[in-house]
């Protein structure tokens, strides 16, 4: 009889670890949404219809994160407001990270040209402020900064909600004098994990 009894307890304590197992202790790493505290990042690819060539210009990414969505970043380099941040990508081969404001720029190591005709940045939202929107635009230029190219539509938006995403295909053949090699030809945005 103790030895039956004994059976049932043991039984019951698997039964009720195992449910307990399954109804919730597990974690699920690829979850719908990242743990929250979670640093966000935003990722950036640009592809031109030529080849990228910092000997003869400059590719621009630049940020407005103040929210209003009335002033977003134009084609005119000398026009950005001081709450801008931009990533610039010239003749050295170089990211650099800067905001309007500061007339200094830095190093910025989350770049990297990723084809012949490709680059790609990823940076953290933490270093635009914590917005809850960015206005993006990308453009290139000759070396004195007149613009050869920018998105045809302007600016655009996009959401730091984890999971936000666009692709923006631009208008071919549209880069003047700057031709091929300066001719924006798609821009993909995503909002990422650290």
């Amino acid at each position: 009889m103790r030895i039956i009894n004994l059976k049932r307890v043991i039984i019951i304590l698997l039964m009720i670890g195992i449910i307990a197992g399954v109804s919730g202790c597990a974690r699920w790493p690829e979850g719908p949404e990242p743990e929250p505290g979670t640093e966000y990042q935003l990722e950036i690819i640009v592809e031109v219809a030529g080849e990228i060539n910092t000997d003869e210009g400059i590719y621009y990414i630049v940020f407005d994160a103040d929210s209003d969505s009335t002033d977003g970043p134009g084609e005119d380099v000398n026009l950005w407001d001081d709450g801008y941040y931009y990533i610039k990508l010239d003749w050295m081969e170089s990211f650099y990270f800067a905001q309007v404001k500061d007339d200094s720029e830095s190093y910025f190591y989350g770049g990297s040209i990723t084809g012949t005709n490709k680059f790609q940045v990823t940076v953290a939202i933490s270093d635009l402020g914590d917005p809850t929107k960015i206005d993006i635009n990308v453009l290139t230029t000759d070396s004195d900064n007149h613009t050869y190219d920018s998105m045809s539509d302007g600016y655009f938006s996009i959401s730091t909600n984890w999971g936000s995403s666009k692709t923006i295909n631009d208008s071919e053949g549209d880069s003047g004098d700057g031709g091929d090699d300066f001719d924006i030809k798609k821009v993909t945005a995503v909002i990422t994990t650290l």
